[in-house]
């Protein structure tokens, strides 16, 4: 036990937190260490508020706090806190030599103005946003190893962005048409915390979209996909779907004259050869939610209508894990030198 990596969890009370808790505690070389709330409270046992982990683990949550973090003497440290949260015990973190996966928004986007408009507030760790490595794992791999600071990606871009990035680099898109993304999310992806939008009475028997033209991932897609952060070149249009958890993405996009469906899944193939967590669905069946849910996968499907060159792209993934926790381990593995999909099988 001595040998493996001392990890820590912040932010352990939420879903993500848990989900993170439960990949260190199967995993061969990481040890957990430390649990903390992103708030103020008493020690509580970690059981208690996550019962799922009954007889796996005996560590109780603490309040955060960045002394006994450092006394702990990690050497990883996820930050599964709140965006405000992470923005300002990143740096402190790094300081303890740890290497940092933030799972919150404050260093997907490289360029600071745009956090007052999409996150509230403003950034004021401009060399953090320097230095972070965008964990969106398949397509940054070669910038991972030896990486200190992690901007694990948002779950709906890494629903988005997975399947498309390629095909925009293939030159396979007519990127004078927008590329439409319409998303539904299970309930989860708000977060632990109650809302009047988000509780058991408002989310079943119904369907809504919600955050038009300014959700905070939007600049995110727009980043990993290369282009302009504006309504002529990509609409998203995130929904809240009446359960759990997952995301299945639906992308409507004009290809260029010549393109066929088997074109994509071939680009597919090649970018995704070594990538373990990507499934490419080639033949009729489509990805849906329940394929994913509870998996580390983002599956990817595509259906082409050869007479306009009009290309609907399906991807799926489970939000708390290749959208959160998952994703998050991946980049980890990579940072320290570890097989990309330890822990995760």
């Amino acid at each position: 036990m001595s040998s493996r990596i001392r990890t820590i969890v912040a932010g352990a009370t939420g879903y993500s937190g848990r989900e993170l808790i439960r990949l260190i505690l199967g995993h061969s070389r990481l040890k957990l260490v430390g649990a903390f709330a992103s708030g103020s409270g008493e020690p509580t046992p970690l059981t208690n508020i996550h019962p799922h982990l009954t007889g796996l683990t005996g560590l109780a949550c603490l309040p955060y706090d960045e002394e006994t973090i450092a006394k702990l003497d990690p050497g990883l440290i996820f930050l599964a806190t709140p965006n405000e949260f992470s923005h300002e015990a990143a740096g402190r973190a790094l300081e303890t030599g740890a290497v940092v996966v933030d799972l919150a928004g404050s260093f997907r986007l490289r360029d600071a103005s745009l956090y007052p408009r999409y996150y509230g507030f403003e950034h004021e760790r401009q060399d953090l946003l320097a230095t972070a490595v965008y964990g969106m794992t398949e397509l940054m791999r070669e910038h991972l190893p030896g990486a200190k600071l992690i901007a694990n990606p948002g779950c709906y871009p890494t629903s988005i962005i997975l399947p498309i990035q390629p095909l925009l680099a293939a030159g396979m898109a007519d990127e004078a048409l927008p590329i439409i993304c319409d998303s539904k999310s299970g309930v989860t992806g708000a977060g632990k915390t109650p809302t009047a939008t988000t509780h058991f009475v408002e989310v079943s028997e119904s369907f809504r979209a919600y955050n038009l033209f300014r959700h905070r991932h939007t600049p995110e897609i727009a980043q990993g996909l290369g282009l302009p952060d504006d309504a002529r070149h990509l609409i998203f249009t995130p929904h809240l779907l009446p359960i759990n958890r997952g995301i299945l993405s639906t992308i409507y996009l004009r290809l260029r004259h010549g393109v066929k469906r088997q074109d994509i899944i071939e680009t597919w193939q090649a970018t995704f050869a070594d990538s373990p967590m990507i499934r490419i669905f080639a033949g009729s069946q489509m990805p849906e939610i329940k394929f994913v849910a509870g998996t580390p996968y983002c599956d990817l499907g595509v259906v082409v209508d050869e007479a306009t060159g009009a290309a609907i792209v399906i991807g799926a993934i489970d939000n708390l894990l290749k959208g959160a926790a998952s994703q998050a381990m991946q980049n980890a593995n990579l940072a320290l030198g570890f097989a990309e999909g330890e822990g995760l099988r």
